[in-house]
């Protein structure tokens, strides 16, 4: 499939899915979305970390209000493109990365709300502000807040709709790391190429141990966490970091 609104990157065992309208800020369109979603469908099985990330001066605005027309019912048309792109985001057994420059709102805050980490420049903004277009929340962000901030703070930013600074955003647990600006593009690289080198698969059986007790009890949870253990040893990461442990040396993960 050639892509038109996104562009694909692949470097070093990382890919970097970077939205590309930047005329419209890097507004979700469904084209975009599809294009999303099969771009996620066909990198997963290789890398070992996936990059989101907006070209131009903004990770992106959001849902283009005026350029969301489908050939199918909205609903239809929702559920085939930002629902699929999020649960593709949780299913993928390898870290997701937001990279965000500029701001994120609305759809991408409920984007970069699903990804493993997110990944900040300082003079960056995020927050839900589809309030303000009397839209609601629709693919995931009154799902993941709560979970981050605490029932209260989560109301304060789905109901006031307000833009939220780096800063503020990192001391709330909405992001993970806040780079300044002029070094942004270098941290962000350390990070990525960090997670290129550790054990893909151990890595990929957390996340999916975070999902599963997202909405589990702590007795079913135990149960799953030891039949993927069975799985994890059986790698070659595995073995690998029982002989550098061994050898006191650091080890060299393949992802396999």
């Amino acid at each position: 499939m050639s892509y038109e609104q996104i562009i694909l990157d692949k470097s070093a065992g990382v890919v970097t899915i970077t939205f590309n309208r930047p005329d419209k800020l890097n507004a979700f369109t469904f084209k975009m979305l599809e294009e999303v979603n099969h771009a996620l469908r066909g990198e997963a099985g290789e890398a070992r970390a996936i990059v989101f990330r907006g070209s131009g001066r903004a990770f992106s605005a959001g849902d283009d209000l005026a350029g969301m027309g489908g050939t199918r019912h909205p609903l239809e048309e929702m559920r085939a493109g930002h629902h699929a792109m999020i649960k593709q985001i949780r299913a993928i057994r390898i870290p997701v990365v937001a990279a965000i420059r500029g701001y994120a709102y609305g759809a991408a805050f409920d984007l970069i709300l699903a990804c493993d980490f997110r990944v900040a420049a300082e003079s960056a903004f995020v927050g839900d502000i589809r309030v303000s277009r009397a839209i609601n929340s629709m693919s995931g962000a009154a799902y993941w807040l709560p979970r981050y901030v605490g029932v209260g703070r989560a109301a304060e930013i789905l109901l006031l709709g307000e833009k939220i600074a780096a800063r503020d955003a990192l001391a709330w647990g909405l992001l993970t790391r806040v780079f300044p600006d002029a070094d942004f593009e270098s941290r962000l690289g350390e990070f990525t190429g960090r997670l290129a080198t550790m054990p893909t698969g151990a890595i990929g059986a957390n996340k999916m141990l975070l999902n599963y007790g997202l909405q589990n009890l702590l007795a079913d949870s135990l149960d799953v966490e030891a039949r993927e253990l069975l799985e994890t040893i059986r790698s070659a990461d595995n073995k690998e970091g029982v002989r550098a442990f061994l050898e006191k040396r650091p080890p060299w993960f393949t992802g396999r």
